[in-house]
């Protein structure tokens, strides 16, 4: 084998380092709507490639935070009806519907490859407590307190915790997310979870 296309071929070897990211925060694009959403994400591992070819000048332990996809109101001139959503995270793509438009306990993330999500409220009419199944994991997904929206978490001893808090107290425009979930959650899950915490969290506007 050729010399020169060894830095490539570590480089592919360690490709799913690259990859992997963990969600970290989600804020409304403005500051008076909140149709439009930014995901961020931090990337533990950017460098791992790179240190592998070359001893990097400094070390650097801090995840770098960067813009990670978003999440959009389906009809943005239909301010009305909240009821379809699109996201785009990185190279993943989906969809979220109220399964049907007349039940607001229940709702639909269906990815582009097939994967689908349902969210669905734990009690009848009771809009802060979720149960969030993929069909093989299920996570309890609910407000913490009942008089605020401005905590979510979801908590179980084999799948690990998935939190949700406002930055400022009962100003839903930018929100911080710690992931330590297994492995084993998606990221549709976990986008299914962000979704419910700022949907219902935020004014129709």
């Amino acid at each position: 084998m050729s010399l020169r296309f060894l830095p490539l071929l570590l480089l592919s070897c360690c490709a799913p380092g690259l990859r992997a990211q963990t969600l970290s925060s989600i804020s409304s694009r403005w500051s008076d709507s909140f149709v439009e959403w930014d995901l961020f994400a931090t990337w533990p591992d950017t460098t791992a490639a790179q240190d592998s070819l070359r001893v990097a000048d400094e070390e650097n332990d801090e995840p770098e935070e960067r813009l990670f996809g978003d999440l959009k109101l389906r009809w943005l001139n239909v301010r009305d009806d909240w009821s379809e959503w699109d996201y785009d995270l990185n190279d993943q793509r989906g969809t979220i519907k109220l399964k049907w438009k007349n039940d607001p306990t229940q709702w639909e993330l269906r990815t582009y490859d097939g994967s689908v999500v349902t969210m669905r409220t734990a009690w009848p009419n009771d809009m802060t407590e979720w149960r969030i199944t993929d069909n093989t994991h299920t996570l309890t997904f609910k407000s913490r307190w009942t008089n605020t929206y401005d905590e979510w978490l979801a908590k179980d001893p084999n799948l690990g915790t998935f939190y949700l808090y406002t930055l400022r107290t009962r100003d839903p425009r930018d929100w911080a997310i710690e992931d330590q979930t297994a492995e084993t959650i998606s990221l549709p899950m976990k986008m299914a979870m962000t979704f419910i915490a700022v949907f219902h969290t935020s004014p129709r506007q």
